[in-house]
Formats: structure tokens, sequence, C-alpha cells
């Protein structure tokens, strides 16, 4: 049976045979085939494409693994800046702000792991933005610790010195110390005694080393009443006095022991010598009196009861040289009279160890050392 070309279309073309009739296997055979490779073509063109997508997935995966690895080594590199400033108080406030920026950093990279290119390159130049910021913050925390360290070995110079230099004062002071307390014993104490030349006629110096003075005369006697009344006394001086010297490191003093009063008795040291009767209220003269008061430079500087002696106490009276410092004992112990001191008009002056009886039977024996009740050396 023959078919009309014009009824028999498989596709856009036909095949005529060669007797004048329409091949219709052989014309759909060829379609077909042609669908086919254009199918394949396009096939393989989606394939080309998936691997293109699937070539710059990887190669944005490896950027991001690449910054990944360039993060953690940031990350071990400000840890370990961390631990170095641990004991800085002023970088950990900083290190802490980088460690919470990287960790925003990492959250934001885990979300964004599934963006577009465009997305990861943005993310690229931020990542290696706040890494400039990062590293610029080291430097400048490298400065800084640079610059405290320079602080640190100036300071520690500084101190260093200043310990040499107290060291120094120090030793020189221990030295003069020792060089005081040897001299203590040898000085200013020589073979001092009361002076018969300088003696009221009332008084008699008793014994063969001079030290005992007694009162022999009378009380009843007018000039000695009116004299206790005008607070005036029958006093002896000794023989040597000392030199009020503040360059020196000596110190004077002089004990006494009572073994008669029966009512006033004073003793101290004074500018000069007389034979007269002699008062407690004398310029230049600096006494400590048997009722407990004490007189600095002819003036009443108050009484207290616990510096009163009597019968059978020794009393001991003295001055540092170096401070003008105005020593007073009683029975081996120090009085607390720090404030008392020789006035600075004074110096290079020489004063006299000196003491004063008022009643008839009174009598005192000096002790002009080295050896006394007092213990020099705790001074």
């Amino acid at each position: 049976m023959s078919i009309s070309t014009n009824s028999i279309n498989c596709g856009d073309d036909f095949i005529p045979a060669e007797n004048g009739e329409v091949n219709v296997d052989a014309i759909c055979l060829e379609n077909g085939q042609e669908m086919e490779l254009k199918m394949a073509k396009l096939e393989l063109e989606n394939v080309k494409k998936m691997a293109k997508l699937e070539i710059e997935n990887k190669e944005q995966k490896l950027k991001l693994q690449e910054l990944m690895i360039e993060q953690k080594a940031l990350k071990e590199k400000m840890t370990k800046i961390e631990q170095e400033k641990e004991k800085n108080a002023i970088a950990a406030d900083q290190l802490t702000k980088i460690l919470e920026k990287i960790s925003e950093m990492e959250k934001q990279q885990k979300q964004q792991n599934e963006n577009t290119t465009k997305a990861v390159e943005e993310r690229f130049s931020q990542l290696q933005n706040d890494q400039k910021i990062i590293l610029e913050k080291i430097t400048e925390m490298e400065k800084q610790k640079k610059q405290q360290n320079e602080n640190t070995t100036k300071a520690t110079s500084d101190q260093f010195s200043k310990m040499q230099n107290d060291q120094k004062i120090l030793l020189e002071k221990i030295s003069e110390l020792e060089k005081r307390k040897q001299r203590k014993a040898l000085l200013n104490f020589q073979q001092n005694y009361w002076d018969a030349n300088f003696c009221h006629k009332e008084l008699e110096i008793i014994g063969d080393k001079s030290l005992i003075v007694h009162y022999k005369g009378n009380t009843s006697d007018f000039s000695s009443v009116f004299a206790i009344f005008l607070e005036w006394c029958c006093s002896v001086f000794a023989v040597h006095p000392f030199l009020l010297n503040n360059n020196s490191f000596d110190i004077f003093y002089y004990e006494i022991s009572v073994q008669n009063i029966k009512s006033r008795l004073i003793f101290g040291f004074a500018l000069k010598q007389q034979d007269k009767l002699f008062g407690r209220m004398e310029n230049g003269a600096y006494s400590y009196e048997s009722d407990g008061e004490i007189c600095i430079n002819g003036e009443r500087k108050g009484r207290n009861d616990k510096y009163s002696y009597g019968v059978g106490d020794t009393v001991g009276i003295g001055v540092n040289l170096a401070t003008r410092q105005i020593i007073l004992t009683k029975n081996g112990l120090r009085l607390g009279s720090s404030r008392l001191f020789v006035a600075s008009s004074f110096v290079n002056n020489s004063f006299y160890p000196f003491v004063s009886l008022v009643y008839s039977g009174d009598k005192i024996e000096a002790n002009f050392g080295p050896n006394f009740k007092f213990d020099l050396t705790t001074l």
C-alpha cells in the first residue's frame, strides 16, 4: 500500500523511498537519534555546569579551610599572648576583648558556610580586616609590654640604688653607734671630785676621794633659814667641767647617793663655780630636786612625784652632747623626760656639776664614773 508524502510526518523532515513511497520507519529512527543526541548534549552541558559548580564549591571550601587554619593559628597565638600577659592587668582586658571577637567571628563563619561565593568573599575580606586590626593590637600590646619592661628595669635599678644608699647610711650609723659605745666608758669620766675652793663654808667635803658632802652648819642660823625661803642653798661645785659640744658623740653623766636628807636636796650642773649660796633659779643652771621638780636654765618645768627621791636612793643627771638632751635617772632606771634639752645658746660652754644642801646633817656621796647604777650603753 502506498502512503502519501503529505500525510506521513514523523518529524520536521521525511525520507522519500526510491519508488516514491515514504519510509516511515527510517524517518522516525533518524528523528529519534537526533533527539537523543540533543538530550545527550544538554545532559553533558549540565554535567559540565555541575562539575564547574562542584569545583567552585570545593575551591570555596578549600579557601574556608585555609581561613579556618589561619584563624586557628591566630587564636593559638592570641592564647599564648594571653598566657604571657596574665600578670598584666592593663593588657588582660584587651586580650579578653580579642578572644570574644574571635569567638564571634567563628560563630558568623559557621552560619555563613552555606552562603554564596560572594558572601564568602565578603566574609573573607572582613576576616582579613579583622586580622589586620588584631595584628595592630598585638603590635601595640608588644610595644606596651616593651615599655613596661623598660620601666620595670629602670624602677628596679632605682630601687637597688636607693637600697645601696640606705644600706650605706645604716652602716655609717652603726659605725657611729659603735664608736659612741666605745667612747662612753672612756670619755668625760675622768677622776672628778668636789672642789674645796668652791664650797660653801657650811659644807664639808669628806673622804680621800672628796666625793662625800656633809652639811655641818646649824640650820637655825638666820642666813640659812633666809636662804630656804629665797630658794637659795649651800652649794659645792666639782673641779672638772664638761664642754657642751654638739660635734661630739660623748655623754656627760654623774650620780649621787642620798645618805641623809631632812627637806630639800638639789643637784645638777651649772655654767660657773661659786662659793656662796647658789639658787636653783640661777641662769644657766639645770637641776633635779628631791621633791621631783625639774629646773631648766633657771625655770621650773613642773614636778612629778614619781621623780622624787630620798634617803637610800641613787639619782643621776647627764647630757647627750650631740643632741643636748638631758638624761635623768633614778635607781638605775631612766625617767621619761625626753623633751628636756640644754639651750642651744650654751653650745661650746663649760658646765660644772654641783650639789646644794639645805638642812644641817644632810649628806650625799657623788659618783663621777665610769661605773654607774644606770647602764649608759642602753642609751
